[in-house]
């Protein structure tokens, strides 16, 4: 099927395109860091946690939803307590207080919030910089 249609340039690939290993990573507080793709209306964050790493209570006025790539994590949403392992996904809604704490073998995440993020536009711009 994909033989009728044209391979996309260099230039268009790299519009379109982004390889998340190659994007520098960004500290979100001690034992967790994510590696940080922006699109127009939406962010995506690749989180990984260390063992036992705890994040800090907040919100934002960001619909946030996370999926769980691997191990396992604790999830403080609006006081109560949420277990999450591989394969689940947790819709946290805006303005709402959350945390988490990864278990022992610590866990990664995909985070996807809307409307894009722009303070953690401004970090991976940072972390760009400090890169070159």
């Amino acid at each position: 099927m994909t033989e009728q249609y044209p391979k996309a340039s260099a230039q268009e690939r790299a519009a379109h395109v982004v390889e998340v290993a190659k994007v520098p990573p960004v500290s979100l507080g001690p034992g967790i860091t994510t590696h940080i793709v922006c699109g127009k209306d939406l962010t995506l964050s690749f989180a990984t946690i260390a063992p036992n790493a705890v994040g800090a209570m907040h919100s934002h006025p960001h619909e946030q939803m996370i999926y769980v790539l691997e191990g396992d994590a604790d999830l403080i949403l609006d006081g109560k307590s949420y277990y999450l392992k591989a394969g689940d996904t947790m819709s946290v809604p805006s303005n709402l207080e959350h945390t988490g704490q990864a278990r022992a073998a610590g866990c990664r995440f995909l985070e996807i919030f809307t409307p894009a993020r722009k303070d953690f536009e401004e970090r991976l711009a940072q972390a760009k910089a400090a890169k070159k």
